[in-house]
């Protein structure tokens, strides 16, 4: 330890602030996969079938169940509906979703849904409230993209939420590196039922949860942030840039932007018109309250195998007796959960391989104060462990009592005013320090 304290002034402190970036590459079958997505059911509703339903679903990088698996992403789906007051009357507007079904204002404000031709509509559009409140500052403002322009068709009515986990996103997504690879057109179930032959009680997993595409398209649309690093603009949750999607790559982009991304908040947002054909065909199963157990025509790729007996709480999409009714994306988003929701975008947009998915780069920033502790001279140069001299006083490291004198630094503490030691930082290895040198020891504060 040194006899003295030493001062440092402020023309030997210096503060820097660095930046690193990590890639991080999610691949698709993470996404897909049922066992790396985890449910949370906290709504519940109907009485002879009830069902259940989370409000969002978290992707992990394993099963999981695992104690090792990381959470990376929060999906969930979020209607815009506002009330608003025409001529003197309250009316609801947004999403073509919700003012298709026409719904009531009660007393207090709050919309009323049949609950024959739709599910969870209320939770979908406070969903959406939720991250205006959180992203915009105010819990009934809509999404745009681009982010600036409040072109009524550029305003996000069905928008898919994904949150970036805080170990995944660090500090902030670097701006212009996302990209996110899917498929616009729906595609077949890798592991549809059989065509001819299914038969009840063979509900699996795979059935109730997958919607199957009368339709296919082996082209995967490239959502990217093309210009993030140039074309940013600051909201209230930080800054914020367009989504792009191409069909080829990445050479040519799309006339307009299909989303946005919150580089500080990692969230994104999706407009699900401008990604996805809403007319588009689908067929399925998904979990609808107190139906009862029906016959019905169900169609899978354009094949028409007979569901006997289709179990109480199933809807089908797609199918009916005697002729097919065609059901769209649109529908699922009225009569769907949001689990059912979520479940097909991660299954039916994704393909369950080992392709990359969703890649990025994250950032985080490091803010540094950098000491120079300056040793003169005549500084430090004695110790005072009570084993530097002997009884005499003599200094036992020397040869002859008119050598000069010196010491090993092995350790730096860096004090307040008050003489409280506050940091402690060690070197790699002891320096001499003796009467015939200056010494300058830089050590960096990180945090």
């Amino acid at each position: 330890m040194a006899a003295r304290f030493k001062s440092i002034s402020e023309k030997d402190r210096k503060t820097e602030k660095s930046r690193l970036n990590q890639l991080i590459d999610i691949i698709a079958s993470d996404v897909y996969g049922v066992a790396n997505r985890r449910k949370y059911p906290s709504y519940v509703t109907g009485l002879s079938t009830p069902i259940t339903s989370s409000l969002f679903q978290t992707v992990y990088d394993q099963d999981s169940t695992y104690q090792s698996s990381n959470a990376m992403l929060d999906i969930s789906f979020g209607l815009f509906a506002n009330i608003t007051n025409v001529g003197g009357v309250d009316t609801v507007t947004g999403s073509a979703v919700v003012t298709s079904l026409n719904p009531t204002i009660d007393a207090n404000g709050k919309l009323i849904f049949s609950s024959d031709t739709s599910l969870m509509m209320r939770e979908k559009i406070n969903i959406y409230k939720q991250y205006a409140q959180a992203l915009l500052g105010n819990a009934n403002s809509s999404f745009f993209a681009p982010f600036e322009d409040t072109t009524p068709s550029n305003r996000i009515d069905e928008a898919i939420f994904i949150n970036v986990k805080r170990l995944f996103k660090r500090d902030n997504i670097y701006k212009g590196s996302f990209g996110m690879k899917l498929f616009d057109s729906l595609i077949p179930f890798a592991s549809a039922p059989n065509t001819t032959t299914v038969q009840t009680p063979s509900w699996t997993k795979a059935l109730t949860g997958n919607l199957f595409a009368s339709s296919t398209d082996n082209t995967p649309t490239m959502i990217i942030d093309k210009d993030g690093s140039n074309n940013y603009r600051i909201s209230y949750a930080g800054e914020v840039g367009s989504l792009w999607s191409t069909t080829n790559s990445g050479s040519t982009y799309s006339a307009s932007p299909c989303g946005l991304i919150f580089y500080d908040a990692g969230i994104v947002v999706l407009d699900t018109k401008k990604i996805f054909n809403l007319t588009e065909q689908i067929t399925g199963v998904i979990d609808f309250p107190d139906t009862s157990s029906t016959n019905n025509v169900y169609f899978i790729n354009n094949v028409s195998p007979t569901l006997n007996n289709i179990p109480a709480g199933k809807k089908a999409l797609g199918g009916s007796i005697g002729g097919n009714v065609v059901m769209t994306l649109d529908d699922l988003f009225t009569l769907g959960s949001i689990d059912d929701i979520v479940d097909h975008f991660c299954m039916a947009r994704f393909p369950n391989t080992t392709t990359t998915a969703i890649a990025f780069q994250n950032e985080t920033i490091v803010n540094s104060t950098i000491y120079y502790c300056n040793a003169d001279i005549d500084d430090f140069n004695y110790s005072t462990n009570p084993s530097y001299t002997d009884t005499t006083g003599k200094i036992q490291v020397v040869d002859e009592v008119t050598d000069i004198p010196f010491s090993y630094i092995t350790t730096v503490g860096l004090y307040n005013s008050s003489n409280e030691l506050l940091a402690v930082a060690k070197l790699s290895r002891p320096i001499e320090k003796n009467p015939l040198h200056n010494l300058s020891i830089r050590v960096r504060l990180d945090y």
